[in-house]
């Protein structure tokens, strides 16, 4: 009887999961036709469901992606860790032989299709860590603790880190960070390393500044937000979103009849949460966001009540702050309370690599579900 309650409470908990994912990609696909339509005004001789289509096919690639994950048994991925790590990194470095797209190596041109690495990074990294972590039992030994425990997952992550901020990506490299963090503190790492990490953290910072690490239109944004935040800055696209947002009020303008889009030069990705704003007000705003808290309370909760393997259970957890560190960001960089960073809106923002990041990630997290121990 427990098993079969077990067993139960684990289906639940993933259709529970579906049912969000399926609501936030077909209200993504209306929103994301809104925001895009517009674009044949820009580019005439475009059809005016050109980027929804796309869309429709980074979300069809994703879900077979997404299915052919969720089949394979969590063990045999856990298993085969080591060689996505390798496969990734490969994949890291290869990008720095395709021609720069507007100043950065982020891409792998495949001709029919334009693959982002750093995006497969954040899903690949949490399986690693999961595995990592699932193969060692940590001895009191300190030195050894320390090593085992600290270091070497460290390393990893930094070294992963390092490869993103080179092309460079420093948002996504920072999102990676804070994974693998995470990931270490939820796998039991001592508090007292928290000092450490943070000790490590001002002296990345440092070494950033001193040696000018960072491209002059990262440092143009920075300089961008604190003017914003100050009050100095006008009609920036942080502005221009604001703008939008307030202008939708409570219920919006209406689908399709917002003006701001004509104004926002990344209208349907970074800034699509605007565009949401102003078309369907706070109403629109608040039914997303809501979308998302419930899928991450769905997410947490199959992890604690319907996983028993920790490493399933840190898959399962960092998928979920996954999702939600990117929406705070992207929906801060709207704000205005971040600086422009480029993180798109799970789920809504159009994309195909990052469609096949979500979707393969939660793959991951059915595979842990569906075939835990």
């Amino acid at each position: 009887m427990g098993k079969q309650e077990g067993t139960r409470s684990r289906v639940v908990n993933f259709k529970g999961v579906l049912y969000f994912l399926s609501i936030l990609l077909v209200f993504g696909l209306i929103i994301l036709y809104s925001a895009s339509y517009i674009m044949v005004y820009r580019w005439p001789g475009i059809d005016l469901a050109y980027y929804f289509t796309r869309q429709v096919l980074n979300i069809s690639i994703g879900l077979v992606f997404m299915f052919v994950i969720a089949m394979i048994p969590i063990e045999k991925h856990l298993q085969w860790a080591p060689g996505y790590l390798v496969g990734l990194i490969l994949l890291l470095v290869a990008v720095f032989f395709f021609p720069s797209k507007g100043g950065s190596h982020r891409w792998i041109d495949l001709g029919f299709y334009d693959l982002q690495p750093s995006e497969l990074a954040k899903f690949v990294i949490i399986l690693f860590l999961a595995a990592y972590f699932d193969k060692r039992q940590f001895q009191e030994n300190w030195k050894v603790d320390f090593f085992d425990k600290f270091l070497i997952p460290v390393g990893w992550i930094l070294f992963i880190s390092y490869l993103i901020f080179r092309e460079p990506d420093l948002s996504t490299s920072m999102i990676i960070l804070s994974i693998g963090f995470l990931l270490m503190f939820v796998a039991g790492l001592r508090y007292y390393y928290f000092f450490l990490l943070a000790g490590l953290a001002v002296v990345g910072l440092v070494a950033v500044l001193q040696f000018e690490l960072l491209k002059p239109y990262q440092l143009d944004r920075l300089r961008g937000f604190l003017d914003f935040f100050t009050g100095s800055a006008v009609d920036t696209q942080v502005q221009i979103g604001i703008d939008a947002i307030s202008s939708g009020g409570v219920l919006g303008g209406g689908l399709a009849l917002g003006d701001y889009k004509y104004l926002l030069p990344v209208q349907f990705t970074d800034f699509i949460f605007a565009i949401l704003g102003e078309e369907l007000g706070f109403v629109g705003m608040a039914f997303l966001l809501i979308l998302y808290y419930l899928m991450a309370r769905s997410l947490i909760h199959a992890a604690i009540k319907g996983v028993n393997r920790p490493a399933g259970k840190l898959i399962v957890v960092g998928y979920a702050y996954l999702v939600l560190i990117q929406v705070i960001i992207n929906v801060g960089v709207v704000l205005g309370v971040f600086p422009p960073t480029g993180i798109p809106l799970p789920f809504i923002s159009y994309g195909g690599s990052s469609m096949l990041a979500y979707l393969g990630g939660f793959g991951l997290v059915i595979s842990a579900i569906t075939h835990d121990e």
